[in-house]
């Protein structure tokens, strides 16, 4: 019963293993082919000079008419051949380069402090649609110099809008540019109340709109990056920081809502939102008594602008601010030093004398870290010092109080150039050169349309690369494009008028 059994041995075949089966073969390669090529390298030659020692050109220079070495004939006859073949070529250069713009200003019989329009640009296919005037409603350089961003919407609209805007390109240095086609465009679905060109990298362009909405535009893949949120209200304002990590785009904007909020973007990631990084608020509560405010609603933001602390720098390029600080002008005239990375939702660190009506314009000092300038509804403009709380100065420019119609002042906007000098623009359409030392006007001009009318000028802005091109936006929604005097650009006398400036601030400090 009990019986050794031995089974056969059972095989399976794998199911994933495969039997390999190998093959020999063989390849033969081509045969190396090498030469030999030789090269003679060229004879040196030695060469000997003899220069003059310093008693010989002493003496030289003590008696030129005993060593006279050239013929005068000759030399006449040379430079009458040669100068109308350089004299032309200065010519072509000064058309293409605006920088030495001021060689033949004399000979042309213009005057030193003139101001001549280059370019009435308007791009006539979005000036009016569905019967709503378009207006030039901000402008922005690029960081070159040669392109121009002009935003197209409307200030009429007092309750909510949804009416489509436009942001047109302009390159000024082509050939055949035409004044009423721009380059490049895009549609937004609701007016655009600001934006500005990157001060570094010319193809990113940011934008605010009325819907508060925060956007940017990179120009040379044509795609528009939204946020990942938006204000309340319309926007307002804007300007870019400084970023620690280059791979990163920092954006600071406001709006009437009273909100500052400071976005981050990184370059190249397509698809990715505008990050919200922080937001503050201006609230009535946190300004004092002083200021006029009542409750604790939320105080509206008009304009503001980051300080400079790289002062050499800006003098030649308004480039990216590090600083955290900034001045802030609001809708009720008061006028505030903010600080965005105050620890508490309040960036409300000083306030200082308001404006009657609404503040438009606040412009930082090239030329100096403590000094702002403001303009108002009010017809004025002025100048303040971070350290104090009433202005040093209240300009009121003659084209503001002047004629029947009441000037309101939009823009005022620093030289970049000349430290004393700043430029005022407003409703009735008139620019007007102003000197903060003297308090007084230099020149002024009416900037009208192709039809020759005069239009409000909502936005002005020079370029910081050609400091001689100053651009004007109109509620007609004509640019215009003006080429500056020598008088106006030549910095000829940068370290007298800085002292100017320094001892004007300097009166802050010997008053308190």
């Amino acid at each position: 019963m009990f019986d050794d059994f031995t089974s056969k041995p059972v095989e399976f075949l794998s199911a994933w293993k495969t039997e390999k089966k190998l093959r020999e073969n063989c390849s033969q390669t081509s045969e190396i082919l090498t030469y030999e090529v030789e090269s003679q390298t060229r004879r040196p030659r030695h060469a000997e000079c003899q220069t003059e020692s310093l008693i010989d050109l002493l003496n030289s220079s003590a008696s030129p008419s005993q060593n006279l070495s050239y013929d005068q004939v000759t030399l006449s006859d040379f430079l009458k051949g040669v100068e109308p073949v350089v004299s032309k070529q200065l010519k072509v250069n000064i058309a293409a380069y605006s920088f030495y713009s001021g060689i033949f200003k004399t000979h042309d019989g213009l005057s030193e402090l003139s101001i001549t329009c280059e370019h009435c640009l308007e791009e006539k296919g979005y000036t009016s649609v569905q019967g709503l005037k378009k207006e030039a409603t901000c402008i922005s350089w690029s960081s070159s110099g040669a392109s121009i961003a002009v935003s197209y919407g409307t200030n009429e609209s007092i309750a909510w809008s949804d009416e489509r805007s436009y942001v047109c390109l302009w390159n000024l240095d082509r050939p055949k540019m035409k004044s009423d086609a721009c380059d490049q465009k895009v549609e937004l679905g609701s007016s655009v109340q600001t934006l500005s060109f990157h001060p570094l990298y010319a193809g990113y362009l940011a934008a605010g709109l009325f819907s508060g909405v925060v956007l940017i535009w990179d120009i040379a893949k044509d795609e528009i990056v939204y946020g990942e949120t938006s204000h309340e209200d319309p926007v307002t304002c804007l300007s870019w920081l400084e970023h620690h990590n280059s791979k990163y785009l920092h954006l600071l904007t406001g709006s009437s809502d009273g909100q500052l909020m400071l976005w981050r973007h990184r370059k190249g990631k397509e698809g990715a939102a505008i990050k919200l990084e922080k937001a503050m608020r201006i609230l009535g509560s946190n300004l004092p008594r002083r200021a006029g405010v009542k409750g604790h609603n939320p105080v509206g933001i008009t304009c503001f602008a980051p300080a400079r602390n790289d002062t050499e720098t800006v003098r030649h390029e308004k480039l990216l601010s590090s600083s955290d600080v900034l001045a802030v002008g609001c809708e009720n005239g008061s006028v505030l030093k903010c600080n965005i990375e105050s620890p508490s939702n309040n960036p409300v660190v000083f306030v200082y004398e308001g404006h009657i009506g609404p503040v438009y314009s606040v412009d930082w000092s090239p030329f100096h870290r403590h000094l702002f300038l403001t303009c108002s509804t009010d017809q004025t403009c002025r100048l303040y010092h971070t350290l104090q709380v009433a202005p040093l100065r209240e300009i009121r420019p003659e084209e503001a109080v002047g004629g029947k119609q009441t000037n309101y002042l939009y823009s005022a906007l620093w030289s970049p150039t000349k430290p004393l000098l700043f430029y005022t623009a407003g409703s009735r359409g008139c620019i007007e050169v102003c000197d903060v030392a003297s308090a007084s006007s230099i020149t002024s001009l009416e900037a009208t349309g192709k039809d020759g009318k005069l239009c409000p000028i909502n936005t002005m802005q020079i370029s910081y690369k050609r400091a001689n091109m100053l651009a004007t936006g109109s509620s007609s929604g004509v640019v215009n494009i003006y080429k500056l005097g020598v008088q106006l650009v030549d910095a000829d006398r940068v370290l007298e008028e800085t002292k100017v400036l320094e001892d004007l601030a300097n009166e802050a400090m010997t008053s308190d």
